[in-house]
């Protein structure tokens, strides 16, 4: 049987509240390492996704709800 390569990819839709919690939990688990480059690593992906919650079309495209009502 000929061996075919599959690129599997699945982009999850999530809602406001969880990217919320995944955001502040990232920031949390940040804080437990000392001062230094792993430490910035994970606050960097905190601002990543910061920086997302203000992309009206990244919010739409990964978001359950697909709308901004949820970030008062």
């Amino acid at each position: 049987m000929p061996h075919t390569k599959r690129k599997l990819t699945f982009e999850g839709l999530y809602s406001i509240g969880e990217l919320i919690a995944l955001r502040n939990q990232m920031l949390r688990y940040a804080r437990s390492f000392p001062p230094g480059p792993e430490r910035n690593q994970h606050r960097q992906v905190a601002l990543s996704l910061r920086g997302h919650f203000k992309n009206k079309v990244w919010l739409e495209a990964h978001t359950i709800e697909g709308t901004l009502s949820g970030l008062a």
